[in-house]
């Protein structure tokens, strides 16, 4: 599997040397231009332009309460209206003529000079009805451009995804292989919530840019600005391949401008060939990129800082999210003990897995499988009083890799009994640190052989004890120092009636 990975990437970076990537606005709104610019502000643009309209029965859904083909119909008119004298203009459609067929696409205005009058003519001419067959439809319009001389923008306005089983980005991919000089632009219109990132990726690719537009005026403003944009733009890109176990993986890609401490663009990568790599239009800069996986234990992340992209570069970066193995072993006095374990997320308080050594081989030393990336574990002893902790921070974890960690908790044994004469006396105790006063363990004697003396496991260290008698008249009490070393064991009777 990764072998077919790499080979197709490496055919991509073959291409993308001819590809001139447009810089990555997606993450934004179109800009804000005067939607209500006027015919006589012409564009300074001289592209050819080649436009592909969605023309399907979803096209007749509203915006406000206007139909989204009245929309598109305005806007377009609008459009051709500010462009300059000479340019050369086609279009295409796709379902307008026949329901339920994926190859109802039609060039209804061939790429020539710009008649106005005749291109309002047929855009009010079309009637949605039909499929979405967004990847033949940029594949004929590839087509019929082989021959053209000259670089040509094309900008797919579309209010679907495809839905006759295309991938657009590898349309695009190819038809860019065969050296046509072009720009794709996609406008995605009022396309909500869906998926949007084959439709991203058909853009990338061609080095154009995916506009997200929600209204009227933004399909305007979409428009305006892509056209803007020239064929020759030098820009650069930045290509991500997620994978984990040898299969591609769903991974969230953030992308930040570290001179500008800004973020640019967030994609994912899903888990098909048409968007894993994933291509990232930027412009020339150094770039903060962080890749986090997405629904895989741990939800862990890889990140790369200060990546310099030159312009007109592309720059590869893959990050294998397969699991690596932790093995943590816990002693106490050299033999196994039994300790709670919790593994954070690096950096975080996100839990993401944990358990108990326990003192059996079978489980000590723990193996935990973890995704690869950065963790904090922290291991608490179940055995000594006060729970002492050990915490090891940054803690990587390798793909099929194994990590070890071993610690060593000390420890020492106090047993304190409370006697009057000859008979068991009930007493409570209070075992504190020396210097800090802090209470490190506390019982009761209680009057049986079995409790009393009282036997506490504790760090070594200096302590204080204090013991109070529960039903002895005037419930006496008395107080000592006393100090343990590791694997010591110290026993101290205390008579309440001397």
């Amino acid at each position: 599997m990764f072998q077919g990975i790499y080979r197709r990437t490496a055919r991509v970076f073959l291409a993308s040397l001819f590809l001139l990537v447009g810089f990555d606005q997606s993450s934004a709104q179109p800009s804000a231009k005067d939607p209500a610019r006027s015919a006589d502000q012409t564009h300074s643009t001289q592209n050819d332009l080649v436009i592909i309209l969605d023309a399907s029965g979803s096209m007749w859904g509203q915006i406000d309460g206007e139909n989204k083909i009245v929309i598109a119909r305005r806007v377009l008119k609008k459009l051709v209206a500010s462009l300059p004298e000479g340019t050369n203009v086609g279009l295409v459609a796709y379902g307008h003529r026949r329901e339920g067929d994926c190859s109802d696409i039609q060039t209804v205005i061939p790429l020539g000079a710009l008649d106005r009058d005749a291109f309002g003519a047929t855009v009010d001419g079309l009637n949605p009805k039909g499929k979405t067959p967004i990847t033949k439809s940029i594949e004929e319009t590839f087509s019929t451009l082989q021959s053209h001389d000259g670089p040509v923008t094309v900008i797919l306005v579309s209010d679907g995804l495809e839905t006759c089983s295309g991938d657009p980005c590898a349309a695009v991919r190819e038809a860019r292989e065969t050296g046509i000089e072009l720009l794709m632009h996609v406008v995605g219109f009022d396309l909500g919530d869906a998926d949007v990132s084959a439709l991203q990726c058909a853009a990338e690719t061609s080095g154009g840019r995916y506009f997200d537009a929600r209204s009227a005026d933004e399909l305007s403003a979409a428009l305006d600005e892509a056209i803007e944009v020239p064929v020759d733009t030098t820009e650069s890109v930045i290509v991500i391949l997620a994978t984990a176990n040898g299969k591609l993986v769903d991974a969230g890609v953030h992308v930040n401008d570290v001179a500008a401490d800004t973020a640019v663009a967030f994609r994912r990568t899903y888990t098909g060939e048409a968007t894993n790599p994933r291509y990232i239009g930027v412009r020339p800069g150094t770039y903060d990129i962080i890749v986090k996986a997405i629904a895989l234990k741990g939800g862990v992340s890889t990140s790369f800082e200060s990546v310099t992209v030159a312009a007109g570069d592309t720059v590869f970066k893959s990050v294998d999210f397969s699991p690596g193995i932790l093995l943590l072993g816990i002693t106490r006095n050299g033999a196994l003990s039994d300790a709670t374990v919790r593994i954070y997320r690096a950096g975080t308080k996100q839990r993401v897995a944990g358990g108990r050594t326990y003192r059996s081989e079978t489980s000590n030393p723990k193996s935990i499988s973890l995704t690869s990336g950065l963790y904090d574990v922290e291991v608490g002893s179940v055995e000594i009083s006060s729970s002492p902790k050990h915490r090891w921070e940054n803690i990587s974890i390798a793909p099929d890799s194994t990590t070890v960690l071993r610690y060593e908790f000390q420890s020492a044994v106090i047993q304190i009994g409370v006697i009057m004469g000859s008979e068991l006396v009930d007493a409570v105790v209070h075992l504190r640190d020396r210097a800090s006063h802090e209470e490190i363990a506390r019982g009761r004697t209680y009057v049986k052989e079995t409790s009393n003396p009282k036997s506490f496991t504790l760090p070594p260290g200096d302590y204080t004890v204090h013991i109070k008698a529960v039903k002895l008249e005037g419930k006496p009490e008395r107080e000592f120092d006393i100090s343990v070393a590791a694997a010591d064991s110290v026993r101290r009777m205390i008579d309440m009636s001397e």
